[in-house]
């Protein structure tokens, strides 16, 4: 690549209520990104994204421990969860700017799900309860292990159909909808990737790739970069 691609990254906080709140991200969300060919930058909140889609190449939506409010997706809540209002509306607000603007978007666990409510899909509020014959997504184990596979079915991103290990770790799950593909499942019927069905790549994946821990997350890094460098060639010709 001539240029490296500007991938806006969302971070999550710590506390918003403390006199030491910290913006936090791990190392290897980065790293990935940095890797794959991109130049990684950090989106402190702010209620006027367009200061950042009007710079950014691609936009990545990290994961975290923390729910979607159910009432984002018409649901009510079933169980008391932890929810972070402040960063969902900051990140929604990005994916929702994005997707006008056609610039990628990469959603990672939780950031796969909002994907997928701000697309107008639903989620599954708690998969052991909500989903019969399910196996545990949230597994006791560091994320630098492979937990379970998931086979990939054909998808406009590059990626070869076929069967790979991933490091899932969630314990909420996307609905099918007619807004997006389904293009990975586990063995139990679990989704888990995603990606639009009118763009060139808005795409969620349920495992977090930032571990490396095999071929299919170089893959979706490279192909995430790709897309954000062509989205930049074309920047001008799109008038932006």
């Amino acid at each position: 690549m001539l240029s490296r691609p500007r991938i806006g990254i969302t971070p999550d906080i710590n506390d918003l209520d403390a006199p030491e709140t910290e913006y936090v991200m791990r190392r290897n969300y980065a790293d990935a990104v940095l890797t794959a060919g991109g130049l990684p930058f950090i989106l402190p909140y702010t209620d006027d994204v367009g200061i950042y889609l009007a710079d950014v190449d691609g936009l990545l939506i990290t994961g975290g421990r923390f729910d979607i409010d159910p009432s984002l997706y018409g649901q009510t809540a079933r169980q008391s969860h932890v929810t972070k209002p402040v960063r969902t509306a900051f990140e929604k607000a990005l994916i929702e700017g994005a997707l006008e603007r056609s610039i990628p978007v990469l959603g990672i666990c939780n950031g796969m799900q909002l994907l997928a409510v701000c697309l107008g899909g639903q989620l599954v509020q708690d998969i052991l309860s909500d989903v019969e014959g399910a196996f545990e997504h949230k597994p006791g184990q560091s994320a630098a292990l492979p937990h379970h596979e998931i086979d990939i079915s054909s998808n406009r991103i590059g990626i070869a159909a076929g069967r790979y290990p991933v490091n899932s770790n969630h314990h909420q799950a996307v609905l099918p909808s007619d807004a997006y593909k389904e293009i990975a499942v586990a063995s139990d019927g679990v989704i888990e990737a995603i990606e639009a069905v009118d763009s060139t790549f808005t795409v969620g994946v349920q495992w977090h790739p930032e571990y490396g821990i095999g071929e299919l997350d170089g893959l979706v890094w490279r192909r995430f970069v790709s897309a954000a460098h062509k989205y930049h060639l074309n920047k001008p010709m799109l008038g932006r």
